[in-house]
């Protein structure tokens, strides 16, 4: 299915699988997402989200490995676990397998789920979502809130700083990145067949944990896109995992399109700007179908040493019938110059199209 305005052949080439048999010595074997972000020492920190040792088994989330590779190209090599010789789960997490059809009913919190972090000083912010169910339609979720840590990621503590989540509202997922003393949020629903989109907001960095101090970047008819007005979507679309980055002077949003079944990248020159047309990255698929092409993929994270020529990527991949493959696997890629894109103005959402390709989940 074509974007359009897009680039639609597959720009990305696969690196390695960086998870599976390497990481089995930290009781790591399936897994997903894989979100990176450059602790206050220099390593880097990876956040996965339902992590199992084998077949079903050792289930945990969150968890984290860390890597100080350099020569990404060659791959990215794991170091350490927090935890020590077994990656533990970093948070809290009911595991409540009930699954309840409603939000309200008891059993609350299948899994806890990891979705992205910032480094501010010395303390490394994690944004943390309690998923209710995958089982009941739109992936209902309990909240969203942020945890710390300030020893490169050993310990974390959980905070107050919290999101209740209503049916539909775009606070749900974050991606978030620094620039210029803010930290600069873009948030979506959940689920991928939520239309809404995403919708940007920013906080100062010294107000991170209170929910208050998030202001809104939103739409007037008469005057136009301003700070401070409810949010308006920036991209009304349905989306998966988000990955916000600022790469040598210019912005860069991955994330997983439903719609387009791929993994896309968008840049923009201001935060608050105009985002270029979607490109393909890595293009989903069928299951052994060739074309460059990989069966049911989600995620799309930039690696925080990524550059505008060498863009590393983190993806997922989930055989669901099966169970295996459940891994993460790493692409690189370069980001073509930024164009001048179409004016940003406010649309209905647009028409939801997607295809069921069996997709995993995050």
């Amino acid at each position: 299915m074509r974007i359009p305005g897009s680039t639609t052949t597959p720009a990305a080439t696969f690196v390695k699988e960086v998870t599976g048999e390497a990481t089995r010595r930290w009781g790591v074997h399936g897994t997903d997402l894989g979100c990176p972000v450059r602790l206050s020492d220099g390593r880097v920190a990876f956040f996965f989200g339902d992590t199992f040792s084998s077949s079903g088994r050792g289930w945990r989330s969150p968890v984290m490995l860390r890597s100080t590779t350099t020569d990404l190209r060659g791959g990215i090599e794991f170091d350490s676990a927090a935890g020590g010789r077994t990656a533990r789960e970093i948070l809290p997490n009911a595991h409540d397998v009930r699954e309840s059809p409603h939000r309200e009913s008891a059993g609350s919190e299948f899994t806890v789920v990891p979705a992205d972090a910032v480094t501010i000083g010395d303390r490394t912010y994690l944004s943390v979502v309690s998923v209710h169910s995958w089982a009941s339609q739109g992936w209902p979720t309990n909240f969203t809130y942020l945890a710390w840590s300030d020893d490169g990621g050993e310990r974390w503590h959980r905070t107050r700083a919290r999101w209740d989540n209503r049916g539909g509202s775009l606070d749900r997922l974050w991606t978030m990145e620094r620039h210029e003393g803010y930290v600069y949020v873009v948030s979506s629903a959940f689920d991928r067949t939520n239309p809404g989109g995403m919708i940007l907001r920013r906080v100062p960095e010294a107000r991170i944990l209170e929910p208050g101090a998030y202001e809104d970047w939103g739409w007037d008819r008469g005057t136009g896109w301003a700070w401070g007005r409810p949010a308006t979507p920036i991209l009304p679309e349905p989306v998966g995992e988000m990955c916000l980055r600022w790469i040598e002077g210019t912005w860069v949003l991955a994330y997983f399109d439903p719609t387009a079944y791929a993994i896309v990248t968008r840049t923009a020159q201001r935060i608050d700007g105009r985002w270029s047309e979607p490109t393909v990255q890595v293009a989903g698929g069928s299951w052994g179908a060739a074309g460059g092409t990989w069966a049911q993929i989600y995620g799309g994270y930039i690696h925080p040493a990524s550059t505008v020529d060498e863009l590393h990527l983190l993806v997922s991949q989930w055989n669901t019938t099966t169970g295996d493959p459940y891994r993460v696997l790493q692409f690189i890629t370069r980001l073509d110059a930024p164009v001048t894109p179409r004016a940003p103005t406010p649309s209905s959402a647009l028409p939801l199209r997607v295809p069921h390709h069996g997709n995993g989940i995050g």
